[in-house]
């Protein structure tokens, strides 16, 4: 990377992702061969494709998401509803990360093996991509082509963020100033125009914890701070001690548990006794 090409974390976001994702592309992995055309004619009807030891699981799949079903729910208000599902599957369920990696791993693998000098990682529906900032937006654009040919997956281009770490960029202005230069000198990334708004040069959020300088990191501690704080007051409605006590313990504590433990205490340690008080 250079001062006009800098190393930047590029963080994606994908629609709807677990309901979405296409379940005959599923099952493809599952059995470890394909029976179409995948990543833009680079993988043909009998190629292998590589799946982790999930095969013994076939049959859960099938019975779960073999066939389309229609899941019944009722609203806060007692309203109920029917939603047809035929893609992907209900996030929350015990194994529904699992089937999400496992349907969606070749396709990130392919796609980043052609991109020698980007790396990546993923936790959950949560993408990263750390490379110089044109490399890196070109994955981030071929990516984008891929997964909805291949998997019915949208990625919401106007959520990603682009963090430039370091000091060597001045401001955020600096950075959307390169950002711009990128796009203008590489025609395939006119898709990514959209994500302009989430440049920056002070932090990111990586599974919901924040990384970047102390003032960016304490202000968002301070937003998640005063939300939880917000939740906490709503609970005074809770007649029954025993529920209020549990719904603080394993609906609210929870959240700032986490960030306590993954967050310097210096940082945070004025802002969760404001909490506590």
């Amino acid at each position: 990377h250079s001062d006009e090409n800098p190393l930047v974390v590029i963080q994606l976001d994908i629609v709807n992702a677990y309901p979405s994702a296409d379940r005959q592309a599923q099952f493809h992995v599952l059995a470890g061969r394909a029976s179409k055309s995948y990543d833009n004619g680079h993988v043909h009807t009998g190629d292998d494709i590589p799946c982790p030891s999930l095969r013994h699981y076939w049959s859960y799949f099938e019975s779960m998401q073999g066939t389309a079903s229609t899941l019944h729910f009722s609203d806060y208000q007692g309203q109920a509803h029917k939603i047809a599902c035929s893609k992907g599957g209900q996030q929350g369920d015990a194994f529904e990360t699992v089937r999400f990696a496992v349907t969606t791993f070749p396709s990130f693998g392919r796609v980043f093996a052609r991109h020698g000098a980007c790396t990546g990682a993923a936790i959950c529906d949560d993408v990263f991509i750390v490379a110089p900032l044109a490399e890196g937006l070109a994955l981030a654009a071929e990516l984008k082509q891929v997964l909805k040919q291949d998997l019915d997956l949208d990625l919401d281009v106007p959520k990603f963020n682009c963090f430039f770490p370091g000091d060597r960029i001045n401001d955020d202005d600096h950075a959307r100033a390169l950002f711009q230069n990128a796009l203008q000198a590489n025609p395939q990334l006119a898709c990514l125009s959209g994500m302009d708004a989430g440049i920056s040069t002070t932090g990111l959020r990586v599974a919901g914890v924040p990384i970047g300088n102390y003032e960016w990191v304490q202000q968002s501690m301070q937003v998640k701070a005063a939300a939880v704080q917000v939740d906490v007051d709503k609970l005074d409605i809770v007649s029954d001690g025993l529920i209020h006590y549990q719904m603080l313990r394993f609906c609210q504590n929870t959240r700032l548990a986490f960030l306590g433990r993954n967050t310097p205490t210096p940082l945070i340690s004025d802002i969760f006794a404001k909490v506590d008080a």
